[in-house]
């Protein structure tokens, strides 16, 4: 119901996330903002014995799951009301999608978010909902159960989430994270992201952390660190390429008197261009330089790619420039971009009026070329 900001869950995707997980020896499972009980059925199938407590705000919804489950307990409230009846620490394991959204930060949401979290929200007058479902989930699993919990990127790759990302995975183990494809949850657009939580601490933060992939009903693996989970760019890419975006509008550059690089739409995709030397840039500015990869990240000429063959330039935020110094890994990612831009965009851009694509969605790009 995208009124209550709900993004139902698609087949394929619950059933990939109940394979995820250990359902042998559980018997009782949340789900918080239940929606239509799309995760329900797939644990089932694995293990009849999982009884299910759902809770969700809307009354058709839960009517439909009284009348689908009867033997499970259904709940027609807020998941993030205090007074839920609901005992800490009863679970055995939580499954959510929750609402994708901003909310008003009320004395509330300060309580759930209690000693551990407060300090990372101390100036914020507004929160992520999915913040709120993460630490409200934890709190009703028992020591050493998992949360499997399906978000935006945003949550995930953030720079201003950093640092709640760093208190969650001090306090709880990420166990395993899934990148989704585009479109894998239905009216909504948004890039997404399963992460299995482990309610306990971690026991090595140097332990590698398995990642996937889902594309096309393919999974790629691979492994990455947890820091890069908290900062936005993962240590090992900085040996292979770096990737940022312009931090100033257009206006602004053009204030500067001084050459900038925009998403022009006389140039010819894929051409290269040149600028001339810069002797001394300006601060809190962001340059291109000789050997970057430009990319049009906004508007009607979304994903048009330039080479800046000479020179150096401010670019604008409507640009993402990528900075390979791995050369082969530049050079499959130009032969690969060349030929499946078109198509990629298409998967991936988000918006209607003003189609634009994400730093993340390119990382993803790129790490399935390594």
């Amino acid at each position: 119901m995208v009124e209550l900001n709900q993004y139902y869950t698609s087949e394929a995707t619950s059933f990939l996330l109940a394979s995820m997980l250990d359902v042998s020896n559980v018997q009782s499972c949340l789900e918080l903002s239940a929606g239509e009980g799309a995760l329900i059925e797939p644990i089932k199938k694995r293990n009849q014995s999982v009884h299910f407590t759902t809770v969700d705000l809307d009354k058709k919804n839960t009517n439909k799951l009284k009348k689908r489950y009867p033997e499970d307990i259904h709940i027609c409230n807020d998941a993030l009301d205090l007074n839920l009846n609901l005992e800490s620490e009863s679970f055995d394991l939580a499954v959510c999608n929750p609402p994708f959204s901003y909310t008003t930060l009320t004395n509330e949401h300060r309580k759930i978010l209690g000693e551990k979290f407060n300090p990372a929200f101390k100036k914020a007058k507004k929160i992520r909902t999915e913040v709120l479902f993460i630490i409200r989930n934890l709190f009703f699993l028992k020591k050493g159960t998992t949360l499997a919990i399906i978000i935006p990127d945003f949550i995930f790759t953030s720079c201003s989430l950093s640092n709640f990302r760093r208190v969650l995975f001090e306090h709880y183990t990420l166990s395993r994270v899934v990148e989704c494809e585009y479109k894998s949850f239905k009216k909504t657009e948004a890039k997404t992201f399963i992460l299995f939580i482990e309610k306990n601490k971690p026991k090595n933060r140097n332990t590698p952390i398995p990642y996937s992939f889902l594309s096309e009903g393919k999974i790629k693996n691979k492994e990455i660190s947890l820091k890069s989970t908290i900062s936005t760019i993962d240590l090992a890419e900085r040996d292979e390429f770096l990737i940022f975006r312009g931090s100033r509008s257009s206006k602004e550059c053009r204030l500067t008197g001084r050459q900038f690089h925009h998403n022009y739409a006389h140039l010819l995709d894929l051409s290269d261009i040149f600028y001339d030397e810069v002797s001394e840039k300006l601060q809190s500015f962001k340059y291109a330089s000789a050997g970057d990869i430009m990319i049009h990240r906004v508007g009607r000429n979304v994903g048009k790619t330039v080479f800046l063959k000479k020179g150096t330039v401010i670019v604008s935020d409507c640009i993402i420039v990528i900075r390979f110094i791995d050369l082969k890994l530049r050079h499959k990612f130009i032969k690969q971009w060349s030929f499946n831009k078109e198509k990629w965009i298409l998967n991936n851009y988000k918006g209607t009026c003003a189609k634009n694509i994400s730093i993340s969605n390119i990382k993803s790009f790129i790490s399935l070329l390594k």
